[in-house]
């Protein structure tokens, strides 16, 4: 029987059958959905919008919701990494990131800096860091972080994780202590007090 069908048969695939895990996801600000802490951008338009998404060891795709229809197919990235075609990516900065960034802007010149600094380097891609440093704000006090962005500029870097790191090494009285402040007494005037009383006293 085997010799009879063999003529027909077909030669086995090169790969095995996929097997997709499914899910829902909202796409973020940066035009990308994510999916195991790896990023993956959809077309224009679709920012706030729900996507279907459908992954494996190998490959994402987004489909549309209504449809079934396939909007972007990407090869699957390791942790922390993106991939967004080309064409995806946003001609001018939208008014969206304007907004963050004014946002960024009042929580502290130096915040607003790193946030600046961060998008000048590497786009739509740095977003979600931005929040980051809005959000760490929010934890740690606008004042603090912005003397940790100051500390990290200072050192030629600038990045969200450097500032974090920063500050969750740090104790938390006030992270520097400028010479210049209104509060503060020009040092002679300490030896000066210091001098005095050791006369004083002897």
């Amino acid at each position: 029987m085997f010799a009879e069908e063999r003529p027909s048969l077909l030669p086995l695939p090169l790969e095995p059958f996929r097997y997709y895990q499914y899910g829902e996801r909202t796409v973020h600000l940066d035009g990308c959905v994510e999916v195991d802490a790896a990023y993956y951008g959809a077309p224009p338009g679709w920012i706030g919008r729900r996507v279907r998404v459908q992954w494996d060891s190998h490959r994402v795709r987004l489909l549309h919701p209504a449809t079934g229809e396939l909007l972007r197919e990407h090869l699957r990235q390791a942790r922390g990494g993106r991939r967004m075609k080309d064409e995806d990516r946003p001609k001018q900065t939208p008014p969206s990131t304007v907004h963050l960034l004014l946002r960024a802007g009042r929580a502290g010149k130096n915040i607003a800096a790193i946030c600046h600094g961060m998008y000048d380097r590497e786009g739509e891609a740095c977003l979600r860091r931005i929040f980051g440093m809005l959000s760490l704000a929010k934890r740690f006090g606008a004042a603090r972080v912005d003397d940790a962005s100051e500390a990290i500029l200072e050192m030629g870097l600038c990045d969200y994780h450097q500032v974090r790191r920063f500050l969750e090494r740090q104790p938390k009285f006030p992270l520097t202590l400028r010479q210049v402040d209104p509060l503060i007494r020009q040092l002679t005037l300490y030896r000066e007090v210091i001098e005095r009383k050791t006369k004083e006293n002897d």
